[in-house]
């Protein structure tokens, strides 16, 4: 090979790997936007944002929640769970809305987010009870933990989830609007 076809592929080899590397800056998210969370595409799936605080391992869902344009989970707690290999989560919340059932949902920041005060995954719905029987969803969530307190946190999840029904609280379907 001669010496001017090398230097004629350089150009090439570098426009390559400024192509590849505005690709990649341009796909990668802003961990300081809350709402910049986009649910994947489920066409028969209602938008769903659930917010919780969390102290320890235990929490309640935060006004503000919403599945569609309704209050979702109004007065709900949340618990941690562990998750395992098996589900592929290493982490369970399980929301508790009383009457309606409850829904478990699998999510899991990596090892390398353990330290930092922002964290972010994809969720899963992995099962529920009630009204949450047969529910399928997913999307992604943020953790926000206050400062100097690990275990304090605000989490949002934002997604799609599809298969529940209207509320049983609500038999005409006419969910109080979020407002």
């Amino acid at each position: 090979m001669n010496a001017n076809l090398r230097v004629r592929s350089r150009p090439k080899s570098l426009a390559l790997g400024v192509m590849v590397a505005a690709a990649c800056l341009t796909s990668c998210g802003n961990d300081s936007d809350e709402d910049s969370a986009s649910p994947p595409p489920a066409p028969d799936g209602e938008r769903i944002v659930i917010e919780t605080r969390i102290v320890g391992f235990t929490g309640k869902v935060l006004a503000g929640s919403v599945l569609g344009d309704a209050a979702f989970c109004p007065d709900g707690a949340v618990r941690h769970e562990r998750g395992s290999p098996e589900i592929g989560f290493p982490a369970v919340n399980v929301i508790d809305c009383g009457a309606e059932g409850s829904l478990r949902i699998g999510f899991g920041p990596g090892p390398d987010q353990m330290d930092q005060a922002v964290q972010t995954s994809d969720w899963e719905v992995l099962d529920g009870t009630g009204s949450f029987v047969g529910a399928t969803g997913e999307g992604t969530m943020r953790v926000k933990f206050e400062e100097g307190e690990a275990a304090i946190g605000h989490e949002t999840f934002v997604g799609l989830i599809a298969g529940v029904p209207r509320s049983p609280s609500d038999p005409q379907g006419d969910r109080q609007e979020h407002g």
